[in-house]
């Protein structure tokens, strides 16, 4: 008797999680899916009359509100002299910074770098660096595995990690 229950509540179990697993997977749906609604297909008879005054209302209200844009961007023009409150003002303009820079490309040393195809990193001067960050005035253009592009006064540079060197043989 014992064994017939066990037996029974095994089966009973094994027949809910087949159940169970068949509706997660939506092989049997409870309910009807808003997928199955969707899929019927709808037909509706409109005259060209219809579909006209429709096209008009829609002409008509995106007119209007391509007017009451217009007003708004008149509204928000500022005047000449007065500054921009949404602005934060700009301490020097990049033609002076870049006027203020010695002729000269600062000396960089690199040591290091973190090469991923996402975020490269490199370690130059013991600062880590990532593309489009500036050490001493020079702009970092590119990080590859074994060197980095900077780009300092519209010059570029290359830094390379490891000078290869070729050995030759005496008898070669």
């Amino acid at each position: 008797m014992k064994v017939r229950k066990g037996v029974i509540i095994v089966a009973v179990l094994a027949i809910v999680m087949v159940g169970l697993w068949l509706w997660v997977l939506g092989i049997v749906p409870i309910k009807k899916t808003v997928r199955e609604l969707i899929e019927r297909p709808v037909t509706v008879e409109v005259s060209p009359e219809e579909l006209r005054k429709k096209a008009e209302e829609t002409a008509l209200s995106l007119s209007n509100w391509l007017e009451k844009q217009e007003k708004l961007d008149r509204m928000l023009v500022y005047h000449e002299g007065r500054r921009d409150p949404l602005l934060l003002p700009v301490k020097k303009k990049e033609k002076e910074i870049k006027e203020s820079l010695p002729p000269q490309p600062p000396k960089l040393m690199l040591k290091g770098i973190a090469w991923d195809k996402t975020k490269p990193l490199a370690l130059i001067n013991d600062l880590v660096v990532k593309e489009g960050d500036t050490v001493q005035g020079a702009r970092i253009v590119k990080i590859d595995f074994d060197q980095v592009a900077v780009q300092y006064r519209d010059k570029k540079f290359i830094i390379k990690l490891i000078e290869w060197e070729e050995k030759r043989s005496p008898s070669s």
